[in-house]
């Protein structure tokens, strides 16, 4: 939101629809996978207008089933789309799965990084679009709270949200299948304190830092 805000073009990639998730509200056995997925279609397209995202787009692999999808062909979709776009950088979970451990988001975060590799490789996925190099690639973060079993990447970067927390929110409440989360959630807003972070997890900028010692 705030990118947007500034001029410059945000698109999302999912990679699932989340079928075989819950259905908040409705008891076990009283919808059907095709009908949780269209739901969720719509509460997808719902969130992407409250962002603002320029573009978007949702895949169909499978929900609950993405770490064992094969891999050439879901990179081969992050490629397309990273090449299609040609941004100067990337965000995904981090590869502990965002803080929540969940599988898809621990895969998600693995084709990420494996397609920001190979869209810049002029040999790779020759069929889906000439190469782009994006500058950097940035994982979710958060900060070290002792008392939740959860962890994600330490931050390298704060941004500053206070004015987007209201949209944010709303954005949230449009996932209304998944408001066994809510609490949860807002439980996150608050300890951030309008604040979001990131971990700078690849630069292809950088360089080699001489510091020999890994202790503080």
């Amino acid at each position: 939101m705030k990118l947007a805000d500034e001029g410059h073009t945000t698109a999302l990639l999912t990679l699932t629809r989340g079928d075989k998730g819950r259905w908040f509200g409705k008891e076990m056995g009283s919808w059907t996978p095709a009908q949780l997925a269209a739901e969720r279609t719509k509460e997808w397209q719902g969130a992407v207008k409250t962002i603002g995202f320029t573009k978007s787009r949702l895949l169909e692999w499978p929900d609950g089933g993405l770490a064992s999808s094969p891999a050439d062909r879901v990179t081969a979709d992050v490629v397309e789309y990273i090449r299609e776009l040609r941004p100067n950088i990337v965000c995904t979970f981090g590869p502990e799965g965002a803080g929540s451990e969940h599988d898809d988001h621990r895969a998600a975060s693995f084709f990420a990084v494996r397609g920001f590799h190979r869209a810049a490789l002029a040999t790779e996925y020759t069929e889906r679009g000439a190469p782009h190099v994006a500058a950097r690639l940035y994982f979710n973060a958060s900060q070290y709270l002792p008392d939740v079993p959860f962890v994600a990447m330490t931050p390298t970067h704060t941004v500053d949200i206070k004015n987007y927390e209201g949209r944010k929110v709303a954005a949230f409440e449009c996932h209304k299948t998944q408001f066994k989360d809510r609490e949860r959630f807002m439980e996150m807003m608050k300890r951030r304190e309008g604040r979001e972070f990131f971990h700078l997890a690849i630069d292809r900028s950088a360089a080699i830092p001489g510091n020999d010692s890994l202790f503080p």
